[in-house]
């Protein structure tokens, strides 16, 4: 049985901030207090149910699961605000980087926010209809609050029946735009059966990194996708045993696999000193000894754990270990790539189709980088290719505004948050329309210069 501590005992100070609360009690006005203790409780059983940390081997890595709760999105961000700022002990800090800064960015205007000419609507769809939509709802929310902060009066349109309508209109004197905006999914869906086929050849081999706890750099230069689930274990499965020294060990057309060795004493000494959570970027780097990508980073150990306060629901930390491994992995194959490089080919047409055909118009794309520079390198070119097909005389599209983001978290700083913009326009009316393009990082706090962020070094 896992042994618990209360939350008197649990030294970390709910965070203050009042941007990130106004617009958190501005979201909760939209559901009753019974809505969201339902909510919230759903929500809470699936983490005590799902979750499972205390015996690393009874499923395969594969299985893991995905803290992400789908059908209720807007619940499910809702709550990782409501731990960051009321419960920290239950706060899971990978999801939250992606959406703290979106609140934050909305309560720091919030009083601008309230007064936009149908939000209240949105909102009140977005909790009680459109539950799973939150990130495309969330991200018309910030782009109307974008023409807001640059002096434009915004409307939002409510659609039809059986008609099809943007998403706003901006005014600004004699000036008048027909807005809409389209919000890829966060991730490709080639990223999620290559994770999977990862986490699979990684199963087969994590008793062996564990028990001499073994931690692996591995880049592939063929698709994983192509190779069989045995493939890392026919490999190492001889090496691994015999190896102990840090270094390259395998070097082929299809891999290139670097070794070294997790320090048991080192992270077992801060274990002694400091409360630290499981899955907690904090963890993530006493095992890898370097900050590390999350998504590309597979670690497993043997310890002990407690539960810190009430529930099981993500509150689980770690007090000591006996062995450890960890895996990060990452794959340079063209046709990885490419595939990971999503168009917005589809997006672009799709907003075509919602406007009326002789009014000026404006897109909006909003989409996450966490696939690195060569990803978004292949997906420029594919929206340059994009570009070079629409044909001006068939509407009146302007401007296409496209936002770049990218979060991340570290043991040192809650949540990082990356955005660029970039823009096209058809010339016809070439005078860009707004000053201010970012939509969630303030224009003063951007220090990157004719670069992308996805082309700079994390911190």
């Amino acid at each position: 049985m896992i042994p618990r501590i209360p939350l008197s005992q649990f030294p970390i100070n709910p965070v203050k901030d009042t941007d990130i609360e106004n617009a958190y009690n501005w979201f909760r006005s939209f559901i009753s207090e019974k809505d969201w203790l339902n909510r919230k409780n759903e929500i809470e059983k699936y983490l005590s149910t799902v979750v499972r940390s205390s015996t690393p081997f009874s499923e395969p890595i594969s299985e893991g699961t995905l803290l992400v709760i789908q059908k209720d999105q807007i619940g499910w961000y809702l709550y990782l605000v409501h731990t960051y700022l009321f419960e920290p002990h239950k706060y899971e800090y990978h999801q939250g980087a992606r959406v703290v800064p979106i609140f934050k960015r909305i309560g720091m205007d919030i009083g601008l926010v309230v007064k936009i000419e149908g939000i209240n609507k949105k909102m009140r769809d977005m909790f009680k209809k459109r539950t799973s939509e939150a990130d495309a709802i969330l991200f018309e929310v910030l782009t109307a609050l974008l023409w807001v902060r640059n002096g434009w009066n915004v409307k939002t349109i409510e659609e039809g029946k059986g008609v099809k309508t943007p998403d706003f209109e901006v005014v600004k004197g004699s000036e008048k735009w027909q807005v809409e905006c389209k919000r890829q999914m966060k991730t490709a869906d080639y990223t999620y059966r290559e994770t999977k086929k990862r986490q699979i050849m990684i199963s087969q081999i994590s008793k062996l990194l564990l028990q001499y706890n073994i931690l692996l750099d591995i880049k592939f230069h063929v698709e994983l996708v192509s190779l069989p689930d045995s493939y890392l274990f026919d490999l190492l499965k001889e090496i691994i045993p015999t190896t102990k020294t840090p270094g390259k060990i395998i070097s082929n057309g299809s891999v290139d696999i670097e070794i070294s060795f997790v320090d048991i004493d080192l992270v077992q000494n801060h274990l002694k000193q400091y409360l630290v959570k499981n899955n907690s970027p904090q963890f993530l780097e006493l095992i890898a000894q370097k900050e590390v990508d999350h998504a590309a980073f597979t670690s497993g150990f043997l310890g002990n754990f407690y539960y810190v306060g009430d529930g099981e629901a993500n509150n689980l930390y770690i007090n000591e270990i006996a062995k450890a491994y960890g895996v990060h992995c990452y794959c340079d194959c063209e046709n990885a790539l490419n595939a990971k490089a999503r168009d917005v080919r589809s997006q672009i047409n799709s907003a075509i189709s919602q406007f009326n055909p002789n009014a000026n118009s404006i897109i909006h794309i909003g989409m996450e980088t966490f696939d690195g520079p060569e990803v978004e390198m292949a997906r420029t070119e594919k929206i340059v290719n994009t570009m070079s097909k629409i044909n001006p005389e068939s509407n009146k599209l302007c401007w296409i505004f496209y936002h770049y983001f990218q979060s991340y978290t570290r043991s040192y700083m809650d949540w990082y948050f990356d955005e660029t913009v970039s823009t096209a326009t058809s010339f016809i009316n070439p005078v860009l329309p707004i000053k201010k393009t970012f939509l969630i990082i303030p224009e003063d706090e951007v220090l990157i210069e004719n670069a992308s962020h996805w082309n700079k070094e994390l911190p």
